[in-house]
């Protein structure tokens, strides 16, 4: 059996999509904190507090529980995993609004590619390795189970909190684990799928769990 190690390269990432090559959308990314510009293997969100320049994203919120390092939940503003990442400071630059017609000669600023959740695909995350002086499993018996996404804040990256089962903090649902795994411990890949309730309208075409 093995034991696996969260790192750099354990980030979220599209798996499996039934119907081919996973659903990529771009998105105009929005203003953030510099430690809180959008990485490849975030989960991002829809920015409800900005109203203008289209449908804009952040790094998926991380308010909760009682702390700040898990994944919002019950907004339904969710919208997939990023497979790009920023290359800006999170400021304003280059960003354009609903009253500003982008330059006809090249692609709009600040986009970023985003596997959606839109309900078939599944995706790639890894167990938050330690933590609460337990050593998360790859299980038969989590195939099924909710489980909370928690934001390393060492790491940048979002993982699998597969030790925590409290139903109020739950975004998604551990579907199946890669061949191989099963039995291994600490930091283990598993397949998932977001659930519905946390999905923003716009992707959410069906197939999540609820």
């Amino acid at each position: 059996m093995a034991q696996w190690t969260n790192s750099s390269g354990s980030w979220m990432r599209p798996y499996l999509h039934p119907w081919g090559a996973p659903h990529i959308k771009y998105y105009q990314e929005s203003t953030a904190a510099s430690t809180a510009t959008i990485r490849v293997g975030h989960a991002v969100s829809n920015n409800t507090v900005i109203t203008t320049g289209g449908q804009r994203i952040v790094r998926a919120p991380s308010s909760a529980g009682t702390g700040t390092n898990l994944l919002e939940v019950l907004t339904a503003s969710l919208i997939g995993v990023a497979v790009e990442a920023s290359t800006s400071d999170g400021g304003l630059t280059g960003l354009i609004d609903d009253s500003t017609t982008p330059s006809p000669i090249g692609p709009r600023s600040r986009m970023i590619g985003v596997a959606v959740a839109d309900g078939v695909t599944q995706y790639l995350g890894y167990f938050k390795s330690g933590g609460a002086g337990t050593t998360p499993r790859a299980l038969s018996s989590l195939i099924g189970l909710n489980r909370p996404v928690i934001l390393d804040s060492t790491l940048n990256l979002h993982f699998i909190d597969s030790t925590n089962s409290t139903v109020a903090l739950v975004a998604v649902r551990i579907i199946d684990f890669p061949q191989d795994v099963l039995g291994d411990s600490g930091g283990v890949p598993c397949v998932f799928k977001f659930l519905s309730s946390n999905v923003h309208a716009s992707v959410n075409v069906g197939g999540q769990p609820a």
